[in-house]
């Protein structure tokens, strides 16, 4: 499968949400958006939306990092008209990440969003990067 990801500009979350990471970040005195890993992706032929969210998932349920629900709200906020919404959980015990993320894109529909969720500082870190670089659009 060839991936092709774009670091999109532009997309952010909410105000509310934004000065509350500041907060936590003890940077209440930036002005103006913060920047998320959202992504602009072209999987072969079909063209998702994806995010990068540190978290977990535990019973069925995600449990987002601060910064990673920020991502998440972000990606919803590009085309709200656009519902079509993905949660997956990519975990280095589960095999080589790039395998993980390619199944996923595979089996989405074209223009979906997908939220890719783990330890995105940590062990996905390397990983990751191979297919979402940091390169803004």
């Amino acid at each position: 499968m060839q991936i092709n990801s774009e670091l999109m500009t532009g997309v952010t979350a909410s105000p509310e949400t934004n000065q509350e990471i500041l907060t936590m970040l003890g940077m209440q005195e930036h002005q103006g958006d913060i920047q998320y890993h959202v992504y602009h992706t072209i999987a072969d032929n079909k063209e998702v939306y994806c995010c990068l969210s540190g978290g977990v998932v535990e019973n069925n349920e995600i449990m987002f990092t601060p910064v990673g629900l920020g991502a998440f709200e972000a990606l919803t906020r590009i085309k709200p008209e656009q519902e079509q919404y993905f949660a997956e959980e990519l975990k280095i015990e589960n095999g080589s990440i790039k395998a993980q993320i390619e199944e996923i894109l595979a089996k989405v529909p074209d223009q979906s969003k997908v939220c890719f969720i783990g330890d995105m500082t940590g062990d996905l870190k390397e990983s990751i990067a191979e297919l979402f670089p940091l390169a803004l659009n």
